[in-house]
């Protein structure tokens, strides 16, 4: 038997063992699968919620979680202590660094995609290369700038939103670029052409046809731009730590105290919780956004 008759003979017996398989054992087989895996990445905030709703030491000391007592005193001690202040800040930090990101690296990822710029490989490299610089080494020459700034001209950034929000766009903007370049060389130059033909001006070519198509890309780049601002600690903490009118909630929870022996890991947890419905909102209200932009466009025919 030749290697081509083996070959084909291997195809019709995993085609007569495919048939074989009931198409109920099939499905169960991939419920079960679909099972673990939302298990397994769910399982971690099943495990926030329910810790945040567990009183006193039990919570480190028991590892059961479905062990109470339980009850939503942390939750009130939360609040007691200013988290909705906390909570207002990150959300206007994260919020004014996405306005200022996205429609920056949308025009810059644009130009990086279709303008005939020499070097434009040479300049997104470089610019991923930048996404992997440490925030901590900016740290000190902030601070010292900052501190240098206020001498001069009277303005300070400590304390600030947009002693924080400066940084952040300089830390999210190139990844935003570099998200937002690669789906805008993936949309064909027809859409704008056709668009073009039609009396559009290249901004507006830009503007109501290929951003909207290229809307998956805004979205992931606004979700992981969002997410970034939110979840920072180190230049939170360095610029904002303690003033509760511009606080953030990551320094707000790492500022948390002890009371006598015990591990606040109840309002840890209440805090966190809290933080995650915004978010988990956020990518929800995007999703939405980032379906529509798959099939808002066509080339027309």
């Amino acid at each position: 038997m030749s290697e081509q008759d083996r070959a084909r003979e291997a195809v019709r017996e995993a085609h007569r063992t495919r048939r074989g398989t009931p198409p109920a054992l099939v499905n169960a087989l991939k419920l079960l699968g679909l099972a673990v895996v939302l298990l397994w990445c769910l399982f971690p905030f099943l495990w926030m919620a329910m810790t945040s709703l567990r009183t006193g030491s039990v919570a480190l000391t028991d590892p059961n979680i479905l062990h109470g007592p339980f009850s939503l005193d942390n939750y009130g001690q939360v609040f007691d202590l200013g988290f909705q202040f906390a909570l207002r800040n990150s959300l206007l930090v994260a919020a004014l660094t996405t306005v200022i990101c996205i429609p920056v690296a949308a025009l810059a990822g644009y130009a990086l995609a279709r303008l005939p710029l020499r070097g434009r490989f040479v300049l997104l490299a470089v610019t991923l290369v930048a996404t992997l610089f440490p925030p901590v080494a900016l740290v000190n020459p902030l601070y010292q700038m900052y501190l240098e700034l206020q001498s001069l001209t009277g303005v300070n950034l400590l304390n600030s939103y947009a002693g924080m929000v400066i940084p952040y766009v300089a830390l999210t903007l190139p990844l935003s670029i570099f998200i937002l370049a690669t789906f805008f060389a993936g949309i064909p130059r027809e859409v704008e052409e056709s668009a073009k033909v039609d009396g559009a001006t290249p901004f507006q070519a830009f503007w109501r046809v290929v951003a909207p198509l290229a809307a998956p890309g805004v979205g992931a780049a606004s979700i992981l731009t969002f997410v970034y601002a939110t979840n920072e600690f180190l230049l939170a903490f360095s610029f904002a730590p303690r003033d509760l009118n511009v606080q953030t909630v990551p320094v707000f929870i790492g500022t948390f105290q002890r009371v006598g022996y015990e591990n606040p890991i109840g309002q840890v947890m209440a805090a966190s919780v809290l933080v995650s419905v915004p978010l988990i909102l956020f990518a929800l209200v995007l999703q939405r956004r980032i379906v529509a932009g798959l099939t808002s466009g066509a080339v027309k025919g």
